[in-house]
């Protein structure tokens, strides 16, 4: 079985949406609808496995939108409520975009901030958006194929708990140990793909400096 790269172990289980240290950029008003509205990343699961509530917001208005926050187990620790996020519609809009909370509100990608201060263009950052959406598709398809089918839940949740069925020899049904196995190794490649591009191109670790 393939071992996971450091990189990705280090990367792509730990993401949460967070804010920056260094106020960002002002941006076009247009720039949301003509970059965010092709991507969805930091809201479908695949940069973020979770988001996490800030005293300023209002939980309670929050799930009466319909998303569905938990009580925190332990009273001392924020609430937080799991990616994908039941707001994101299928045009990639936000059906609570009005009353988001602080960490959506605040959060603004790399790419995001690149194309706002001049130094990447619109169409080139289309292209990186398109070709890590599709990245993402494919590990999307290859757990699916092997038999994890969790939508609602994040990327990283996913892999994390396909891994540990494979770590104990639990193979997906309708798979001989061998197909399994290298398709579990192609799984591992995509998502370590998948983990630079949101990397160096979305969400840099400030560990990485």
């Amino acid at each position: 079985m393939l071992p996971l790269p450091p990189i990705f172990r280090a990367r792509f289980h730990s993401t949460r949406a967070s804010t920056a240290s260094v106020p960002p950029p002002r941006v076009k008003a247009t720039l949301p609808d003509a970059l965010c509205l092709h991507c969805g990343l930091c809201c479908d699961g695949t940069l973020f496995r979770d988001v996490e509530l800030v005293p300023a917001d209002d939980a309670s208005k929050l799930r009466a939108l319909g998303l569905p926050i938990p009580a925190a187990r332990v009273e001392s620790r924020p609430l937080r409520f799991l990616q994908p996020c039941t707001a994101l519609c299928a045009d990639l809009r936000c059906r609570v975009y009005s009353d988001r909370p602080v960490r959506c509100r605040e959060f603004e990608c790399a790419l995001f901030k690149a194309v706002a201060a001049g130094k990447v263009e619109s169409t080139a950052a289309l292209k990186v958006i398109r070709q890590t959406r599709q990245q993402a598709e494919k590990v999307r398809r290859l757990l699916h194929e092997l038999g994890d089918s969790g939508e609602r839940v994040s990327l990283a949740r996913r892999f994390k708990r396909l891994k540990r069925k494979f770590d104990v020899g639990e193979l997906p049904d309708g798979l001989d140990a061998e197909t399994a196995y290298d398709r579990f190794a192609e799984l591992c490649l995509a998502v370590h793909e998948l983990d630079m591009r949101l990397r160096t191109k979305f969400h840099p670790d400030p560990s990485d400096g």
